[in-house]
C-alpha cells in the first residue's frame, strides 16, 4: 500500500467510491484514507487527505503515554517509606521535614550524590513569651513554597529532565501549614472583633477559614504532580494513623489510614502501605498496594 497527499479531485470520479460528503475548496480537509482504488492501471494505492492543524488542537496533549506518575507510602515509622523513595529514578530531591533521609542516604545508599536533600525546617532565633513554640512555622512554610516553585521552574527551564521529587512527609506538611493558618488568621478580627484564630488553643473560630489553610496545601503539594509530564516521578510520604473506633476494618476508608490532608490520596496514582514486621530472630518488610 503506498500512501500520499493528493487532493480528492485528483483522482479520477469515474474510478473512485466516493463517501457520503463532498469536498470544496472552502471547505478544511479531513484525514480520509481511500484503500484499494484502481487508477485503471491494475495498481491499487491508499490516498489521505490531511487536515490543517488548528489553534484549537493546541489545547490538547499529544503524548502517547504518561512519563512519570505519583506514589504515595503510608507507614508506621521506620517501616521504608524514605528507603523506598530513594530507589525511584534518579537525580533524587528531597524535602525532608523529619530531619532524618540523610541517615538513609549516608548509611543505606552509600552516600550518594544524586540524591539531594533540603531540610527546611526552620528554629526561631528569639524567644518569645507569649509563644513558646521554638518552631518558625512562617518561615518553615516559606521556605518550602519557595523550593516547589524554584524547583519546578529548573523543569521547566529545561536544566532537569529527570529524576524524583519526594516529599517526607506529607504528615508534616499538613501540620505546618494548619499552624501557619492559625498564625495567619490571629492578625485579623471579625466584624465583632473577635480573632479569626486562637494561638494558645490552636484553633480556627470559623470553618469558613480552612479554605485558606487548604488553598497553601494545594499551592506545595499540587504544583508538584503537574510536573509528571515532563517526566518527573513523584513520591509522597506520611505515617499511618490507628482506624478510629467509628470506623472498623472492614469499612476503613484511605482517609482513616493515613495522617495527611484528606485530599493527598488523590493526587496519587498508587498508593502503598508499608510495614515492618519484628520477628524474633529476624525482621521482614512488608508492602500491600491499597
Amino acid at each position: 500500500t503506498i500512501q500520499t497527499n493528493k487532493e480528492v479531485k485528483d483522482i479520477p470520479e469515474t474510478k473512485i467510491q466516493k463517501p457520503g460528503f463532498e469536498f470544496s475548496k472552502e471547505q478544511p480537509k479531513v484525514k480520509i484514507d481511500y484503500v484499494g482504488v484502481d487508477f485503471g492501471k491494475g495498481e491499487s494505492k491508499t490516498i489521505t487527505t490531511e487536515k490543517p492543524k488548528t489553534d484549537f488542537d493546541n489545547y490538547f496533549r499529544q503524548d502517547d503515554k504518561p512519563k512519570a506518575f505519583v506514589t504515595l507510602f503510608f507507614g508506621d515509622t521506620a517501616s521504608g517509606k524514605t528507603y523506598v523513595g530513594m530507589t525511584f529514578p534518579k537525580p533524587i530531591y528531597v524535602i525532608d521535614t523529619e530531619s532524618r533521609a540523610i541517615n538513609t542516604k549516608y548509611y543505606q545508599f552509600n552516600n550518594d550524590p544524586n540524591i539531594h536533600i533540603v531540610e527546611p525546617v526552620q528554629l526561631k532565633t528569639n524567644f518569645d513569651p507569649k509563644d513558646s513554640d521554638a518552631l518558625d512555622t512562617h518561615s518553615t512554610i516559606n521556605n518550602i513554597a519557595k523550593f516547589v516553585i524554584d524547583f519546578a521552574n529548573q523543569i521547566k527551564e529545561g536544566k532537569i529532565t529527570q529524576g524524583t521529587i519526594i516529599v517526607d512527609t506529607t504528615t508534616d506538611i499538613w501540620s505546618l501549614c494548619q499552624d501557619w493558618g492559625i498564625y495567619e488568621l490571629a492578625k485579623y478580627t471579625t466584624k465583632e472583633g473577635v480573632k479569626k484564630a486562637d494561638t494558645i488553643l490552636m484553633r480556627i473560630n470559623s470553618q469558613f477559614d480552612w479554605g485558606i489553610i487548604t488553598k497553601k496545601h494545594h499551592e506545595i503539594l499540587g504544583i508538584l504532580r503537574t510536573l509528571i509530564k515532563y517526566g518527573i516521578y513523584v513520591v509522597f510520604t506520611a505515617r499511618e494513623q490507628s482506624i478510629p473506633d467509628y470506623a472498623k476494618e472492614k469499612t476503613a476508608t484511605t482517609k482513616d489510614k493515613i495522617r495527611c490532608q484528606k485530599d493527598v490520596p488523590f493526587l496519587a496514582d498508587v498508593i502503598f502501605n508499608l510495614k515492618k514486621i519484628q520477628g524474633d530472630k529476624s525482621t521482614r518488610y512488608w508492602a500491600s498496594c491499597i
